[in-house]
Formats: structure tokens, C-alpha cells, sequence
């Protein structure tokens, strides 16, 4: 697929998956998308589908995009994007892109790599409400509180601000409504991350873990946290005491981090 997407135009995307529910006998698979005008592959109020083996090359906007918050269960695997890029035709986050733009954390991403790009290479941006027309068709769903999927053997290099963002806050509980404060552990495991501004950064969010991830040659930061304690989302009992224990807290394990090589 190549000179796709209409700019300007909501939902004329290349590959576009608009609220179907779920698809767990559906799939993309080892295709090609490039130099396209408005994303690569949207997948919008669309459950268990899976996207493997894509290569994405010199695309406008976020590449793979979760766009409401509700999207569970997909399969991102194995997929390469290649200088993803700004685009001032649709949304904020498209101005900011990220090759991977994931907005609910209850998704499997894993062998995934990213090559250059503008702005981010994978951003969890978790708000504590679904966009969209999903908002009215879920009123008590809250994308934040979701339990984590499954993040694992991904690579980023040479975008221009974080390798992985995570953004604006997380808190993952067991059972993910919008009342559970018992927490759930979100497990980043085997990220390289290199020649970024930043390697991975996440604000906000408790029970977090970054565990044989290897970052280096990063401009400003390998790992950064900004963490808000008293934050008044994260204001319950069982998630505030996550924050200084190993098991079920923030944590950074077995991983390597390298200023300059």
C-alpha cells in the first residue's frame, strides 16, 4: 500500500479497522505500507486482531494507532517502522506521532522495532476516559486503570524526543474498573532503546517496571521517572503503597544503562 491516507480527512487511513468489535479470527500480515499522507494501520473500537510482519516506511502520523482506549486484546507483533513523521493534517498526536500509539495497555506489543522517526517510537497514552464515540458508548471504562498486556523485545533508535513514553498516567489494577485499587504490575521487558532524546520515560504511573532493557547513546535521559505521589488519581490506599516495593512497585531490573559508548 503506498501513497495512501487522505490528509485532512478523518478516517481515511490506509488500513482502517472501524469499530468491529471483536476480530480474533482477523489479521494483517506481511504487507508494506509506505509514503502515505494520514497514518498506516487504525485499528478503532476493534478487539483480538492481529498485525504482524508490517513494514511501515515514511508515513504521515501516528503509524499503528489504538484510537478511542477500549481496543483489548490485539496482537502487535513483529512489525518495523521507519521514519514515521509529523503531520499537521488530523489530531494533536498525529503533530507528535509515535510509530506505535497505544492507548489502551491491555494489547500484546512484542518484536516490534522502530527506525527513525520524529517525535516518539512507542507511547502508552492511557487517559481516564475512552475518545471518541467509544466515550458515550462506554461511560464507566477507564483506560488507565486496565491491567497490562504484554511488552516484550522491542527496539527504538534515532527518534526525535522518547524511545517509549509513558504518558499521561498509569495506574494498572486487577480487574481494570474505574473504583480497583489492587495493583497490577505493567512489565517492560527486553526494550533496547538507543540514540533517542530520551530512552523510555514514564510520569505519573505506579507499578512500573522496567526489567533487561539495555539504553544508550540517549541524548538527555536513559530512564527518567516523574512521579507524582500525592497525585489525587492515584490517592488510594493499595496503589500509593506500591511505589517503594519490588514486587509489585516501580523498579528498574537486570537492565543496562550507558551514558556515551
Amino acid at each position: 500500500v503506498f501513497y495512501a491516507g487522505q490528509a485532512f480527512r478523518l478516517g481515511r487511513y490506509p488500513v482502517h479497522f472501524h469499530m468491529n468489535g471483536n476480530m480474533n479470527l482477523s489479521y494483517i500480515k506481511s504487507s508494506s505500507i509506505h509514503q502515505t499522507f494520514n497514518r498506516a494501520v487504525n485499528i478503532h473500537a476493534t478487539h483480538y486482531l492481529t498485525v504482524e510482519n508490517i513494514v511501515i516506511y515514511n508515513v504521515m502520523g501516528g503509524a499503528i494507532f489504538l484510537e478511542d482506549g477500549v481496543e483489548i486484546g490485539n496482537v502487535l507483533r513483529g512489525n518495523l517502522a521507519v521514519f514515521v513523521r509529523t503531520s499537521s493534517s488530523l489530531l494533536n498526536e498525529d503533530v507528535t506521532p509515535a510509530a506505535f500509539w497505544v492507548t489502551n495497555p491491555n494489547n500484546t506489543v512484542e518484536h516490534n522495532a522502530v527506525a527513525g522517526g520524529t517525535h516518539f517510537g512507542y507511547w502508552y497514552r492511557m487517559l481516564e476516559t475512552p475518545d471518541g464515540p467509544s466515550f458515550a458508548m462506554y461511560p464507566s471504562f477507564c483506560p488507565h486503570r486496565q491491567p497490562f498486556g504484554r511488552f516484550f523485545n522491542n527496539s527504538v533508535h534515532s527518534v526525535g524526543r522518547f524511545g517509549v513514553w509513558i504518558f499521561p498516567e498509569y495506574a494498572p489494577t486487577i480487574g481494570g474498573s474505574c473504583s480497583a485499587d489492587s495493583p497490577y504490575q505493567a512489565v517492560f521487558d527486553r526494550l533496547t532503546s538507543w540514540r533517542n532524546n530520551r530512552g523510555i520515560e514514564w510520569v505519573m504511573s505506579s507499578t512500573i517496571q522496567i526489567r533487561n532493557t539495555v539504553v544508550f547513546d540517549n541524548h538527555d535521559t536513559g530512564i527518567r521517572c516523574v512521579t507524582a505521589i500525592n497525585h489525587q488519581s492515584l490517592n488510594r490506599p493499595n496503589l500509593r503503597n506500591t511505589f517503594y516495593f519490588e514486587n509489585n512497585g516501580s523498579s528498574v531490573i537486570n537492565s543496562i544503562i550507558i551514558g556515551d559508548t
